[in-house]
């Protein structure tokens, strides 16, 4: 009951937020970013569907109060509407340009792939974030709180210069895998990483740590997110001896035996402010079996490449499938 109450309180205001943000002006052409002294910078990219290749993708000049919508306008054309509450279209993808005014579809940008709790107007951008502009359907699911395709973000950058320490997180049996996954996080410039046992986790650690658990579905703290899956906002999830997928709109699109992993993230569940507080996240690497965890870490590890943009992914028989299908 605590999961779901903490899940509904912060739904609304994080379904608002995750629309955009504050705007003056209701088009914008290109624009060039002015150097500022201190060399700081950021990458602006603009997907559909959370899918390759990018519509736009570029690095930006930023200075001291640079907000993500400023960014964004940095290198794209930028409508918004309602008063400048929300962005309605990029490059001129929106669903009135589609000819469907009424279709569940807007724009959601996420800050090191976490979904932000402020509006875009409103987000001060720091030095090496990774901003990204998704264009899908909300029908299905209002709320995405947190996708992989930034990796190795947010474990790098935080969320508004904070960065949480990350603690990969073991079923008994995976502490090989575990450390593997933490030492490519070392590797790719994440600087406080540790490797802990679940049970070795104090309740302050799991509140304030960004937790990527690795294990099979009946892994507690895995099974726990399951078990709120719909409430999380994922697209994929256990059910009996299944990794059951469902497409954009609620459509189930395809069922995985065994040997199948899975990548995929949330906010974190455990954080006291809620999966709406834009903080810490939790990501699952996991699978039915001993075959599928073991896909997903080897994805993870050696591959990411394979899901940049991505919200999720289902690793099956060498291949990997981005989620929502």
């Amino acid at each position: 009951m605590r999961l779901r109450h903490i899940i509904s309180l912060a739904a609304i205001a994080l379904f608002v937020a995750l629309l955009g943000g504050c705007a003056t002006s209701t088009s914008h052409p290109h624009k060039t970013a002015s150097p500022p002294g201190s060399g700081a910078s950021v990458s602006i990219i603009v997907t559909r569907g959370f899918s390759e290749p990018a519509i736009l993708e570029e690095t930006v000049a930023i200075d001291e109060a640079t907000t993500a919508l400023d960014a964004l306008q940095m290198i794209a054309s930028v409508e918004t509407e309602h008063g400048g509450g929300f962005v309605s279209s990029i490059e001129g993808i929106s669903p009135k340009y589609e000819g469907n005014e009424e279709a569940t579809k807007a724009w959601f940008f996420y800050i090191n792939g976490i979904a932000s709790s402020t509006g875009a107007a409103d987000y001060i951008l720091q030095d090496g974030d990774c901003e990204q502009w998704d264009y899908h359907d909300w029908g299905f699911r209002q709320f995405i709180t947190a996708i992989i395709g930034g990796f190795p973000e947010p474990f790098v950058h935080g969320s508004g210069g904070e960065v949480y320490p990350t603690v990969v997180t073991y079923q008994n049996g995976w502490q090989e895998s575990a450390q593997e996954i933490a030492d490519s996080l070392g590797g790719r410039g994440v600087q406080d990483v540790t490797c802990r046992g679940f049970d070795e986790l104090s309740a302050a650690a799991r509140e304030s740590s960004n937790l990527v658990l690795v294990g099979t579905s009946d892994f507690e703290p895995v099974r726990e997110l399951n078990e709120s899956w719909d409430r999380l906002g994922f697209y994929v999830h256990f059910q009996d001896e299944a990794l059951v997928v469902f497409d954009s709109v609620g459509e189930p699109a395809g069922e995985y035996g065994e040997d199948s992993g899975l990548i995929q993230a949330t906010q974190s569940i455990w954080n006291p402010a809620g999966i709406g507080a834009g903080e810490n996240v939790v990501w699952v690497v996991s699978g039915l079996g001993e075959s599928g965890v073991n896909a997903a870490v080897d994805t993870l590890v050696s591959h990411p490449d394979a899901f940049s943009y991505a919200c999720a992914v289902v690793v099956t028989q060498g291949e990997i499938l981005r989620v929502p299908r």
